[in-house]
């Protein structure tokens, strides 16, 4: 069974905004509805743009910019490791092959 908008967003939050914020609300609403064919409500806009917020935030554990930022400091990491592998297969690598010559 499909449920309600009602039955999802249960708390309440009320917000002030400026005339300018308004205005670029509406305005959205106004070209969302002219691409999708449907009226949009201001409060789907709203929590659109805290969604948005919350996930580009880097000290938000499991925010998209946080697991990014944990896979960089990874990456990083693991490049570093095979740096100092690389280098030290490279010097074994030499100095067998002057044993051998020699």
């Amino acid at each position: 069974m499909k449920r309600k908008k009602s039955d999802l967003y249960t708390e309440r939050q009320t917000v002030s905004l400026t005339p300018e914020q308004m205005r670029r609300l509406k305005e959205l609403r106004s070209v969302r509805a002219r691409r999708d064919g449907r009226l949009i409500h201001l409060t789907d806009l709203i929590r659109d743009a805290i969604n948005y917020y919350l996930a580009a935030q880097e000290d938000l554990p499991g925010s998209r910019r946080a697991i990014a930022k944990g896979v960089e400091v990874k990456i990083e990491t693991l490049e570093a490791k095979v740096d100092t592998l690389t280098t030290t297969l490279n010097n074994f690598i030499e100095r067998v092959t002057r044993r051998r010559g020699s």
